[in-house]
């Protein structure tokens, strides 16, 4: 009925609020363009901003502006200013004449000055964090995650950076999945889509860029390559308003110790049509049943145990994945134990993920369990800094403070499995990067101690970019002159 209807919002996917100077409500939308409510009276009016002669129904800022004028920022369409195209008397929203102008182009002058940046800690702040470390002794509980953070500043060049014993480079080799490990049988993972699909389908593994030299595709330490490919829950083929069929994966930590969970998503078509409305939300639950069986026979069985589990239970931790076409890495800690992950398609086009990552970061490890010791390192010079990864700190620093910030940063690496030290890690770590980045010019101790946590921080440089690359190109030539069933096979495949 149209009592009913009037009193529906144009679509459930809402981008942004804002309230004029009459108390009218703005509501911006992914599809539908602007709707604009009056608290009060209930009244509401709303139309694609299309049809009003603006660049897209894709509205991401609303600002309201003195005197009836507005801002309107668009995906991908710019900025525009224009006159309200409503106006509220008596309570009723009425049609005004309106006009439409770009109001910004996108060049230097148009922005403001950067704010100054925040002075870096003194002697004082650094003891108070060895305070805060050492307040927290209460242990976490056994079945445990935790959301770290994200990185969009690494993008493709992950190798030595992100991972250390175990990654899955999501269908780098088509119809297969790039698994790279050092033999060790420590981590399991079945990947499969929710049970919300037809019954004929099943997950994806989408190879799109064979060769690229776009920056936010991984790098390929075999084939010496970024080659762009992911999972895909093939939800491109059920309607956006349908529930699923999401990405699911069922994993198994076997080895004491808290480890790192890093997810890799990038969304690489997400400037054109529906590949723009991809927005996910990630879900990790404890799992109780241990994957058995051939995957390709059993992943419906899991499919629905993985669904009938989430709905029993609340997540142990949520994030949201969104805007990713920058490329982004989702972090979690997490102990030893068996998962099912969920990326919740969550209304977008369709739900998609390039890699799955696990580093150990707390616990006993075995000597030379690093896959990119196994890769890369044999084809480096002996004194090469990337033989010691992460870089490493001095092994005696003369500097008092310098030794503070190194002992500080080893503490904080402790108290992972503490309650309450995920959430305090990188506020610390990164007081103690400023600290380390104001000392940098003293002396060379303190500047190796520098580039050492931003190293650890994957905070990039044009200079450390331009050394990972050269590094990486120089490894694989080496490493497929001294295994020539590696080079055939990669000059084979090319051909």
């Amino acid at each position: 009925p149209k009592e009913i209807m009037d009193q529906l919002l144009p679509e459930d996917y809402l981008t942004c609020l804002a309230e004029d100077e009459q108390g009218v409500i703005w509501i911006g939308t992914r599809q539908n363009g602007t709707m604009l409510a009056d608290a009060i009276s209930g009244r509401r009016s709303y139309g694609t901003i299309k049809a009003m002669g603006y660049p897209d129904n894709f509205v991401t800022k609303i600002l309201c502006l003195s005197g009836g004028e507005y801002l309107i920022g668009f995906y991908g369409g710019g900025i525009v200013k224009s006159i309200k195209p409503f106006r509220l008397v008596d309570r009723k929203l009425e049609k005004t004449r309106f006009n439409v102008a770009p109001i910004f182009s996108v060049t230097k002058k148009d922005f403001a000055k950067l704010p100054s940046p925040i002075d870096p800690p003194i002697l004082e702040d650094i003891l108070n964090i060895r305070a805060k470390i050492n307040q927290l002794r209460i242990p976490t509980p056994d079945v445990y995650a935790a959301y770290y953070g994200e990185d969009w500043k690494t993008q493709g060049d992950w190798l030595g950076r992100k991972a250390a014993g175990w990654a899955i480079m999501c269908a780098a080799q088509s119809p297969y999945d790039r698994n790279l490990r050092t033999g060790q049988t420590y981590y399991k993972l079945h990947e499969f889509i929710g049970p919300n699909a037809n019954d004929d389908d099943c997950i994806r593994r989408w190879l799109h860029w064979f060769k690229t030299d776009n920056p936010r595709t991984l790098w390929d330490p075999l084939s010496g390559t970024r080659r762009q490919a992911e999972w895909g829950d093939h939800g491109e083929a059920y309607p956006m308003v349908k529930d699923g069929p999401d990405l699911w994966y069922w994993f198994e930590i076997s080895r004491d110790g808290m480890f790192c969970l890093r997810m890799y998503f990038f969304n690489k078509d997400g400037h054109d049509g529906n590949n723009r409305f991809r927005d996910y939300v990630i879900e990790i639950y404890p799992a109780k049943e241990r994957f058995t069986g051939k995957p390709f026979d059993v992943w419906k069985k899991y499919s629905q145990l993985a669904e009938q589990n989430a709905r029993l239970q609340k997540p142990l931790v949520k994030s949201r994945v969104h805007n990713f076409w920058g490329g982004v890495y989702k972090e979690f800690i997490l102990p030893k134990g068996m998962y099912y992950v969920k990326i919740r398609r969550n209304y977008s086009f369709n739900t998609i993920m390039s890699a799955v990552i696990l580093k150990q970061i707390q616990g006993k490890m075995e000597f030379n369990e690093s896959f990119f010791i196994q890769y890369v390192t044999p084809c480096l010079p002996m004194n090469h800094p990337y033989r010691r990864l992460p870089l490493p700190f001095p092994e005696y620093c003369e500097s008092q403070i310098g030794r503070l910030i190194i002992d500080t940063w080893n503490k904080l690496e402790e108290i992972y499995n503490k309650k309450g030290g995920i959430a305090q890690q990188q506020e610390l770590k990164l007081n103690l990067y400023r600290k380390a980045q104001s000392l940098a010019n003293e002396d060379e101790q303190l500047k190796q101690i520098n580039k050492s946590i931003k190293w650890r921080l994957n905070q990039w440089d044009a200079e450390q970019r331009r050394e990972w690359r050269e590094t990486m190109e120089k490894a694989v030539k080496k490493l497929h002159e001294e295994y020539e069933q590696i080079r055939e096979a990669v000059e084979a495949k090319e051909l």
